[in-house]
């Protein structure tokens, strides 16, 4: 499987000029993921890269999925010490605001 060719993690919402900006902490640049702009007729717009977006689209996807793949070893204690195990728990918790 590919890797994720797009805006590399972590990814943390910042304010700005009264804005939210979605920026890439290792980058440090300011709304380099996902941000709003006005275009050249003044028109409000979110601007993103494709792979972005594609990401942010099978979010909802990736959620259950992951969900889905955790309860199948919860109750596996060996399961539960495995590094891989542990990180997909807490993307889990993160994703659900805990």
């Amino acid at each position: 499987m590919e890797g994720f060719k797009g805006t590399p993690g972590e990814w943390k919402w910042f304010t700005s000029n009264s804005h939210k900006r979605l920026s890439s902490v290792l980058s440090g640049k300011d709304g380099d993921v996902l941000y709003a702009y006005n275009d050249s007729t003044g028109f409000p717009m979110v601007g993103c890269t494709e792979k972005d977006m594609a990401l942010i689209a099978a979010a909802p996807e990736l959620l259950e999925a992951l969900q889905e793949l955790l309860a199948l070893y919860e109750h596996d204690e060996g399961c539960r010490e495995i590094t891989e195990y542990k990180r997909a728990k807490a993307a889990l918790s993160k994703a659900l605001g805990q």
